[in-house]
């Protein structure tokens, strides 16, 4: 019968491979994501081996790569085409199918049956009362589906078929890449093996899909805190998405202008990596971006702003028309970085520190508003200490991080 690694969501398997494991699969994970338990120190039999992730976490990795689920749904239409014209030569060539062949589905069919299958779990680990027709019915009915999956894969990347079941699991659901039988005798994979980062390492020396999802922002300063702030609040994507450090760039200068050069040379390179360019939702950030936005872009750069907040449609804002603070919506107008690190690293000495307007944009008609240094510092030492706060002991329930997952979530769906 062999020995094969499979993928599991919640009790069901899907995914087969024979003595081996799917490498594409593999890189999905995590090294920390491992897990080696036998049942007892005094027993030899393994009771779990292999990496394991929630489906929400999973789904925007593969989200971040471009395996959306329109993608999937697209790349499963076009395999069972596919399928359907083979079967269809092999037909003419007088090749009849197999007593155990399953002609290929109808694509809203198969995805109708992968979310009743998902739906209704088995109780224990796969094992069915045959004595019981409803449980017996439900397994012959998961069989099935798990069939016509792993035939499918002759046509359809294995990304794509696992972002299909995915779309249909609970965001809580676990799903692992089960090694267990990969243990045994006629296998013997080590149980320190670095599956999932070997599997990483090999796919990063490719690159457009495969590689990491690169934000560029306005200089270093955006760059660091967001990759920081990224390791708290989608831990699950640290090294699927990275951040630019401008330190490694010689000279490099942080501005927006600097972002716009920048995204003209990686497009003049033909940088293969799906890259974003990010700016402050601020006046400066809009009017510096204006003629690349118009300019046209490669299908795998975006470039973008910060978010518009909730907290930012109404913030207390000083001058030009006064110097009393003024309630304003500052989105599009004063949103750089320091404005998304929480309404409480932003409270100072008890308020809000206040917007300053300055410099009138008659192109845009508006001001543009900022923190003023002194404000500005404060803010981003105190959101380096409750970063670091968070990565030793968790995040309190008084730490405001919706503006950076709001940011986060922008970055991840913006090729959607």
């Amino acid at each position: 019968m062999g020995h094969h690694s499979y993928i599991t969501i919640g009790q069901r398997t899907f995914l087969f491979v024979r003595d081996s494991y799917d490498p594409e699969l593999a890189a999905l994970f995590q090294e920390d994501e491992r897990v080696y338990l036998r049942a007892s120190e005094e027993d030899d039999d393994l009771n779990r081996y292999g990496y394991f992730a929630l489906a929400r976490q999973l789904r925007q990795r593969l989200h971040v790569q471009g395996f959306t689920a329109a993608r999937a749904l697209a790349d499963l239409e076009e395999g069972i085409a596919q399928a359907r014209v083979d079967e269809a030569k092999q037909l003419q060539q007088g090749h009849p199918a197999g007593s155990d062949h399953q002609p290929p589905p109808d694509v809203a069919e198969l995805v109708e049956a992968i979310r009743d299958v998902l739906a209704v779990q088995p109780v224990f680990d796969g094992v069915v009362d045959f004595e019981d027709d409803g449980e017996f019915a439900d397994h012959e009915r998961a069989s099935k589906v798990v069939g016509i999956v792993d035939d499918l894969r002759r046509y359809v990347d294995t990304r794509s078929l696992l972002r299909l079941l995915l779309e249909t699991a609970p965001d809580e659901a676990e799903v692992g890449l089960d090694l267990r039988e990969l243990t045994d005798c006629c296998v013997e994979m080590g149980s320190n093996a670095p599956v999932a980062e070997s599997a990483r390492a090999a796919q990063l020396a490719e690159v457009s899909t495969n590689a990491p999802l690169i934000v560029l922002t306005e200089g270093r300063t955006d760059s660091r805190l967001l990759q920081a702030a990224m390791a708290v609040t989608h831990p699950h994507l640290v090294g699927f998405v990275r951040f630019i450090d401008f330190d490694s760039v010689s000279g490099a200068e942080g501005n927006v202008s600097a972002l716009s050069k920048t995204v003209y040379s990686f497009i003049a390179a033909g940088v293969a990596n799906r890259f974003v360019a990010i700016a402050d939702n601020d006046t400066e950030g809009h009017a510096g971006l204006v003629k690349l936005k118009r300019g046209g872009l490669p299908e795998n750069c975006r470039v973008t702003h910060y978010p518009d907040l909730s907290l930012l449609s109404s913030y207390p804002t000083v001058g030009p028309y006064s110097r009393l603070p003024v309630l304003a919506d500052v989105n599009g107008r004063a949103g750089s970085l320091e404005m998304y690190l929480g309404r409480d690293v932003l409270t100072i000495d008890g308020k809000l520190a206040p917007v300053q307007w300055k410099s009138y944009n008659s192109t845009l008609g508006r001001y543009h508003g900022t923190l003023l240094d002194p404000d500005k510092k404060t803010v981003q030492d105190a959101f380096r200490q409750k970063v670091d706060s968070a990565l030793r002991s968790g995040r309190t329930p008084e730490s405001d991080w919706t503006g950076i997952q709001a940011l986060i979530e922008h970055i991840v769906h913006i090729f959607d």
